[in-house]
């Protein structure tokens, strides 16, 4: 059996390399990640280095400057430094505001946006449903520390109330 062992790397990140990394969405050759990079306007000698975080992970690049990598445009392309991340908060409770989602959201970035989601009823009625869909504006790094479940205990008329809540990404 394997023993996991989380290592936070934070003090050694070297954050002028991290705001020039490029994140090319999906599994493929290295290639075909260079393709995808020109196809975004981005030019072999801007790159200064391209690498993998697994077998598996997609390709990360390295940009010259920040300039290059912060004007990058593209669906398939990600500039690290600032993502914009949709989560689902489920299974709360539709008397709680949405303030709390934003403050325990806050130490990983920006909350740009909280919805109520709906469940169609039928063609002409729909109802919440209890889940919020959040639009985060943060940085891969801090994306990875997002908490995926967050349990809440609250108070309301002297009822003690808790409830696991789930964050999906």
């Amino acid at each position: 059996m394997f023993r996991r062992f989380d290592i936070d790397l934070s003090p050694f990140v070297d954050n002028d390399i991290y705001l020039r990394t490029l994140r090319v969405e999906g599994r493929f050759s290295l290639e075909e990640a260079l393709k995808r990079l020109k196809n975004a306007g981005v030019a072999p000698s801007d790159i200064m280095g391209m690498y993998r975080e697994g077998e598996n992970s997609p390709w990360s690049a390295v940009l010259h400057t920040r300039e290059q990598a912060a004007n990058v445009n593209s669906p398939q392309i990600k500039y690290v430094a600032k993502l914009i991340v949709d989560l689902r908060v489920h299974w709360l409770p539709l008397y709680i505001t949405d303030d709390i989602i934003g403050e325990v959201l806050s130490p990983f970035g920006h909350v740009i946006d909280i919805t109520k989601d709906t469940t169609i009823l039928d063609q002409a009625n729909s109802t919440l449903n209890g889940t919020r869909l959040v639009k985060l504006q943060t940085t891969e790094f801090d994306s990875r520390q997002i908490p995926h479940i967050v349990s809440f205990v609250w108070h309301a008329d002297h009822n003690e109330g808790t409830a696991a809540h789930l964050f999906e990404m």
